[in-house]
C-alpha cells in the first residue's frame, strides 16, 4: 500500500495505541479472584494470544518505521539541500541553538549592582545583546522554514508499506 510520510507515522501512533491498549487490558486480565467453592469466572484472557499479538503489532511497526528511516535517507527537503533525516537533525541543533540565544538574549548589556560592602559593582556582558537578538528572531525563522520544509515533504513523498 502506498501512502505518504505523514500517513505512515499516522499508523504508526495508531499501532502503538493499539499495543498499548492490548497491555492495558492484560494487566486487567491477566489474573482472576475466586472464593474457595465458587466457580472461577473466565474472562477470555489468552497469555500466548496477547504475546502473539505484541509481536504481530511490533513487527508492523518496525516495517513502517523501517520504511520511513530509508525515505528520510533518500528524500530532500527543497531549499535546503539535505535530506528529511539530516533536516530533523538540524532542527534539534537549531532548536538547541535557539534556546542558547534566548538565554543570551535575556541578559543586560550592562548591569549594576552594590555588593554588601557598598562598593559600586558592574557586569557587561562581553557580546552585542541586540546582535544576539536579531540572531535569535532570524534562527526563529529558518527553523520554521525548516519545519515547513520538513512537513511538506512528508506529505508528497509516498512509500510502501
Amino acid at each position: 500500500m502506498k501512502v505518504c510520510h505523514m500517513e505512515a507515522m499516522k499508523e504508526v501512533r495508531l499501532l502503538e495505541e493499539k499495543k498499548e491498549m492490548l497491555l492495558e487490558r492484560e494487566c486487567e486480565r491477566f489474573r482472576v479472584s475466586y472464593k474457595e467453592g465458587e466457580r472461577k469466572l473466565e474472562n477470555g484472557y489468552s497469555y500466548r494470544g496477547t504475546r502473539d499479538d505484541v509481536a504481530a503489532l511490533d513487527a508492523r511497526i518496525r516495517e513502517i518505521k523501517g520504511a520511513l528511516a530509508a525515505a528520510n535517507c533518500a528524500c530532500r527537503l527543497e531549499a535546503f539541500d539535505v535530506t528529511i533525516g539530516e533536516g530533523l537533525v538540524m532542527l534539534a541543533q537549531w532548536n538547541r541553538e535557539y534556546e542558547r540565544l534566548c538565554m543570551l538574549a535575556s541578559c543586560q548589556q550592562l548591569s549594576r549592582r552594590i555588593t554588601q560592602n557598598g562598593i559600586l559593582e558592574y557586569t557587561e556582558c562581553q557580546y552585542d545583546v541586540e546582535e544576539v537578538i536579531r540572531e535569535r528572531d532570524a534562527l526563529k525563522q529558518r527553523i520554521g522554514m525548516l519545519q515547513i520544509a520538513i512537513d511538506r515533504t512528508n506529505l508528497l513523498s509516498f512509500i510502501e508499506i
